[in-house]
């Protein structure tokens, strides 16, 4: 995504120390925020689905996430996200909420040269939907990773219904409308020509 970052943000990047923290949203059917700061961070993110400030919890079970790539083609671009899957906490709110194209935004945040978090110094750096998770186990510890996908995961996907029985019967079960479909050789014309 192209970055018009304020001069604010501009002027943070350029000083010899920096602390950042990087602020999670998961559009849940009832959204989280998390964050990978030492401290809860209150944040009126833009794209939130619910309004006004968000506490962003500092909880310590996100661990990391990929590399961002970024591209000015059209291209998928995907991201993991790690969690701890020690705490069951995590691995519950994947299991017990319909995950599958929910959106999940990523935000970067800039502290102050004194510590200090600073609305103004928050910009967007990632914004998909998840695709899949899945749990890794290792002899002392365990890694939930939430997959997830850009704008673009489904852009060659051919949209609507197809002519075939299979079809048909998912919105009007019993009808046989299709059930010679196969045997149609030429292609049907739709619209103008």
């Amino acid at each position: 995504m192209p970055r018009n970052l304020d001069s604010t943000i501009q002027d943070a990047l350029t000083q010899k120390k920096i602390l950042t923290a990087d602020l999670i949203e998961i559009h849940f059917d009832a959204a989280v925020y998390f964050t990978n700061a030492n401290i809860d961070i209150r944040f009126d993110s833009p794209t939130a689905p619910d309004a006004g400030t968000r506490t962003y919890t500092a909880q310590g079970q996100f661990l990391e996430f990929g590399n961002v790539k970024e591209s000015g083609n059209i291209t998928v671009n995907t991201l993991d996200i790690s969690f701890t899957a020690v705490d069951l906490t995590t691995i519950g709110l994947v299991i017990n909420n319909n995950y599958i194209d929910k959106r999940v935004v990523l935000y970067r945040c800039i502290f102050d040269t004194t510590g200090e978090f600073n609305t103004n110094k928050v910009f967007q750096f990632f914004d998909g939907r998840i695709t899949a998770w899945k749990i890794a186990e290792a002899q002392e510890t365990a890694t939930l990773t939430i997959q997830c996908a850009s704008q673009f995961a489904d852009f060659e996907k051919t949209a609507g219904r197809t002519t075939s029985v299979a079809s048909q019967q998912i919105f009007f079960s019993g009808d046989k409308g299709m059930e010679f479909s196969n045997q149609i050789v030429k292609d049907i014309k739709w619209g103008r020509e």
